[in-house]
């Protein structure tokens, strides 16, 4: 884990509160849309891990499709969230920890674009391991150039990597991806300009 993505983590954990306020409640928009197409022709028994479950916003409304979700989050803050709202959740890194088990689907919503591009790299290979042959990898990017701090939202400082559209499709191809589905879109109260991704194994 870089150096970057530890006072990421450290800004979350100190601002739990602050972020659940400042997010929507409700899946809707574009967000829906995606996750909506992700789930297509996915049966109900699939295996499904969120990285980055926050407060469960996500994982609620495609359980509310008849799917169980594995929640987990890298700040503890979250998971003690979660497990204080009835809802089982375990500490997750999407980056250090290691995935032992097999997929149809691993979502991520906001959390990658916390990563360099080579945590980037670790994460996109680590979760085409881990799925099943047909698998899905979903996740969503900040579109745009580079990288900055940001202390927007928290008021504390976190680390954004952004990406266009080509520079994903062509990372995923080379680690293996197939099938892939990059569209644009806008999530939360924002004008930032977003990427939504399925890609399968």
């Amino acid at each position: 884990m870089s150096d970057n993505n530890y006072k990421t983590l450290r800004s979350y954990e100190g601002h739990i509160n602050e972020y659940i306020e400042g997010t929507p409640k409700e899946v809707t928009g574009d967000v829906k849309r995606w996750i909506d197409t992700t789930l297509q022709n996915i049966p109900l028994d699939a295996s499904i891990l969120e990285f980055g479950s926050v407060f469960g916003r996500d994982a609620s409304y495609i359980e509310e499709m008849g799917y169980c979700v594995q929640r987990t989050d890298a700040t503890q803050g979250f998971v003690d969230y979660l497990r204080g709202h009835g809802y089982a959740a375990y500490q997750l890194s999407a980056i250090t920890d290691e995935l032992h088990d097999s997929y149809d689907l691993v979502f991520a919503d906001a959390v990658l674009l916390h990563f360099t591009t080579e945590e980037m790299k670790v994460v996109l290979e680590k979760v085409f391991r881990s799925l099943k042959e047909g698998g899905r990898f979903s996740f969503s990017l900040k579109q745009g150039e580079g990288d900055e701090w940001s202390d927007a939202k928290l008021g504390s400082p976190r680390y954004f990597r952004y990406w266009q559209e080509n520079d994903v499709a062509d990372l995923l191809s080379v680690i293996g991806y197939t099938d892939m589905a990059i569209t644009n879109g806008s999530q939360g109260r924002s004008n930032a300009k977003w990427l939504h991704v399925i890609a399968k194994r």
